[in-house]
């Protein structure tokens, strides 16, 4: 580190800087500096399934960048992990592996990983009001274990940790933890199959549409079962979807309104228009049925067709449009869960989708990514009963040397609120949320690495208690064998 990048840290921890100032200080960076051949160690900030569209919608729940803090950076009091990035918060993703090469032992491979990072942050509920600072420290063991089997197939399991202690408000502590068996099987002829179970301990983080501002954050656990089959041809192509989580909420309340079963489904069919070219169509439904408020149970559908392309080495991309349409189960009834009514103005709504994500390296140095998004889910939120999320991400990533490499994320998005009674005292909510993070990855030898981010956040919204803005900055520090 070096004695001006050093003196900035200081002044960071003594008092947030504008973020304009760092974003253009960033962008000059990326521009002028010269680099070789980190690319290859710094992961995407764009998680694997959401990247690949056409596996039909799945996670489509998570589209939205504030719900998935993987898509933009460090939102939310999440940790960049120099080697294995995010801590996934929520359910619905297969486990990632590690890339490294790991301790056989036999045929299997074990990869031990432990991250540490303390986080600063001036607003720590997220709040309009009583703003109050405060500094955390997280811990991350984990280890994940690759065993082949029958020549081409493999077994993965994987254990993860986000433990989070903040020293000044513990109301906030959280020990998110993940654990998950997935079986990979890769058939001769194109097909290949993927199957895992996952157990996750979580929370809503602080500042998403799903936090309720109670002192203490919602807390829950979620069950899931995921397939994925693949068949691809010369030509042509299909891909099925299947998954299954039990959502039970653990406190604040939240379990007589939010406990729930989420199915979901899709097919994606693809043919190829040429070598670097595919056409793409999907259909898919999502399915909720609550165990108390079954005024709520409802189903998603979801048509779409879009394309794909890898025209060159340097740029690849993947688009979808279409149309949701979200259909409760039940009429409205009047019923009263935990004192609390969800009437509606309509048995169903519509909405038109979009997400699409560009890839573009323009210097074997610099890699650039586009992600664009329209879509709806339901809402916790009291007197909604969804939001429409439309927004855009851009993340760039430039190598400095085989070591170090330099990151910016800017995201903007607008979430309207659907009200069934708006009034005057009472209207749609409408939030406009904008953020900024940037930072610095160094691995300091093959398995270790450490990373500083700087990340500012702004939601500015028609319902005062929903403003907020926030900075911070956190330092991480990694091994992974």
């Amino acid at each position: 580190m070096n004695v001006s990048f050093h003196s900035m840290l200081c002044r960071i921890a003594e008092k947030a800087i504008p973020y304009g100032t760092i974003c253009v200080a960033l962008v000059v960076a990326l521009t002028v500096l010269p680099s070789s051949g980190f690319s290859q160690q710094v992961s995407s900030p764009l998680p694997t399934g959401t990247r690949s569209l056409s596996f039909g919608g799945m996670g489509w729940a998570w589209f939205s960048q504030f719900a998935n803090p993987a898509l933009v950076g460090a939102l939310y009091m999440t940790p960049d992990w120099p080697k294995t990035g995010y801590y996934p918060i929520y359910p619905g993703s297969f486990s990632r592996l590690t890339g490294e090469e790991g301790i056989a032992i036999g045929s299997a491979r074990l990869h031990p990983m432990i991250g540490v990072a303390e986080i600063y942050t001036d607003n720590v509920f997220r709040t309009n009001t009583n703003r109050r600072s405060d500094f955390a420290t997280t811990l991350a063991p984990g280890i994940q274990a690759e065993l082949p089997f029958a020549g081409r197939h493999t077994f993965v399991a994987d254990y993860r940790s986000n433990i989070q202690l903040f020293h000044q408000n513990p109301s906030n502590n959280v020990q998110d933890q993940t654990a998950s068996g997935r079986f990979n099987f890769d058939f001769p002829g194109g097909l290949r199959l993927d199957l895992q179970g996952e157990h996750k301990l979580g929370h809503d983080p602080r500042g998403s549409a799903l936090d309720t501002q109670n002192v203490e954050v919602n807390k829950w656990t979620a069950n899931s079962v995921l397939g994925h089959l693949t068949y691809v041809g010369t030509m042509a192509g299909v891909r099925l979807n299947l998954s299954s989580t039990r959502w039970t909420y653990l406190n604040n309340g939240q379990s007589l309104f939010r406990n729930r079963l989420s199915n979901y489904a899709g097919v994606t069919l693809f043919g190829n228009i040429t070598s670097k070219t595919a056409l793409v169509a999907n259909v898919a439904a999502n399915q909720e049925v609550y165990d108390e408020s079954k005024t709520l149970n409802s189903t998603t559908y979801s048509a779409s067709t879009g394309l794909q392309w890898n025209v060159t080495e340097k740029t690849s991309g993947e688009i979808l449009a279409g149309y949701q349409h979200l259909k409760f189960a039940n009429a409205e009834s009047g019923q009263t869960v935990a004192g609390l009514q969800f009437p509606r103005s309509s048995d169903s709504y519509g909405n038109f989708f979009f997400v699409g994500n560009l890839s573009w390296k323009p210097t074997p140095f610099l890699t650039l990514y586009l992600q664009g998004y329209r879509s709806f889910q339901q809402s916790v939120v009291l007197n909604t009963l969804f939001f429409t999320s439309t927004g855009a991400n851009f993340s760039a990533i430039h190598t400095l040397t085989d070591s170090t490499a330099l990151t910016l994320n800017m995201g903007i998005e607008n979430d309207s609120f659907e009200n069934p009674a708006p009034t005057p005292d009472n209207p749609n909510r409408v939030d406009l949320i904008k953020n900024v993070a940037v930072g610095v990855r160094y691995r300091t030898v093959k398995w270790a690495g450490v990373a500083l981010q700087y990340i500012f956040e702004d939601r500015s919204s028609n319902v005062d208690r929903f403003n907020y803005y926030a900075n911070s900055v956190m330092l991480s520090l990694q091994t992974t064998f």
